[in-house]
C-alpha cells in the first residue's frame, strides 16, 4: 500500500525510527563542513527559521554520505515507486531560535508518497523543541524531537514547528528524498524546489532550483 496510518500518532503517512546519533552529530559544527552552502528563509512564517543546504557537489556529498550510512532510503523504500533505489534530492539543516506562532502546512500533496521529508535533531533535545501535527480526528498532536530518533512523513501530513524561544540555535538535520523515476518529478519539485537552491533530480543530475524550473549545474 502506498499510504499508511501511524496508529500511535493517529496521523497519516508519518513514521518514526531510530538513527545513529554519532552520524547525525557530524553536522553539529556547521563551519567545519566542507563545500558551499546557501540559505533560504520562507516568507510569511512567524519564525526565524532558515534552511541551510548544499550548494555544490562537495557539500551535497556530505549529506549523501550521512543519508546512505543512516540507511534512510531503505526505511521508506516500500512506499516508493522505484526503478533502482531511493534518491536523495536535498539535504539541509533547519535552523531556528524562535517560533512565535504555529504555521501549519503540508510538505507534499499529490506526490502519492513518492517523496518524503525526514527530520532528526542535531542539537540536544530540550523541552518544547518539537512539532505540532494534525491528527486524523482533527485534534492537534505534539511530537518532541529526540536525539537518536527521526520522524519522516509523506503526503498530506499537516504539521508546524512548535512555538519556542531559545538563546542558542536549534538545529535539525533534514533529508528530502524519494523515487528515482523522473515521471514523478513535477509533483515532487513543487515542494523541494522552493526550499533549496540546488537539488539532485531523480535521474541523478545536480541542478539549480528556481522555484518553477531547474537548470543543470555547469
Amino acid at each position: 500500500m502506498k499510504h499508511f496510518i501511524n496508529h500511535e500518532m493517529l496521523a497519516l503517512n508519518v513514521t518514526t525510527f531510530p538513527v545513529d546519533p554519532k552520524i547525525v552529530s557530524e553536522f553539529a559544527s556547521r563551519s567545519e563542513l566542507p563545500g558551499g552552502y546557501s540559505t533560504v528563509k520562507p516568507g510569511g512564517w512567524k519564525s526565524d527559521i532558515e534552511w541551510v543546504s548544499a550548494s555544490d557537489e562537495q557539500s551535497f556529498a556530505v549529506f549523501q554520505s550521512a543519508f546512505d550510512r543512516l540507511e534512510i532510503g531503505e526505511r521508506l523504500a516500500p512506499y516508493l515507486d522505484l526503478q533502482d533505489e531511493p534518491r536523495l534530492y536535498a539535504g539541509f539543516l533547519v535552523v531556528r531560535r524562535e517560533c512565535r506562532e504555529p504555521h501549519f502546512h503540508v510538505d507534499w500533496t499529490g506526490a502519492n508518497n513518492d517523496a518524503f521529508t525526514l527530520m532528526t535533531p542535531v542539537t540536544p533535545a530540550r523541552e518544547g523543541f518539537g512539532l505540532l501535527y494534525e491528527r486524523l480526528d482533527g485534534s492537534v498532536g505534539d511530537y518532541g524531537y529526540r536525539l537518536g530518533e527521526a520522524v519522516a512523513f509523506g503526503d498530506n501530513f499537516r504539521h508546524s514547528s512548535k512555538p519556542i524561544r531559545s538563546d542558542e540555535a536549534l538545529v535539525l538535520l533534514c533529508f528530502e528524498f524519494g523515487t528515482d523515476k523522473m515521471e514523478h518529478w513535477p509533483s515532487i519539485y513543487r515542494t523541494v524546489g522552493k526550499q533549496v537552491t540546488h537539488i539532485r533530480q531523480p535521474d541523478g543530475r545536480f541542478v539549480r532550483a528556481h522555484g518553477k524550473a531547474a537548470t543543470p549545474v555547469a
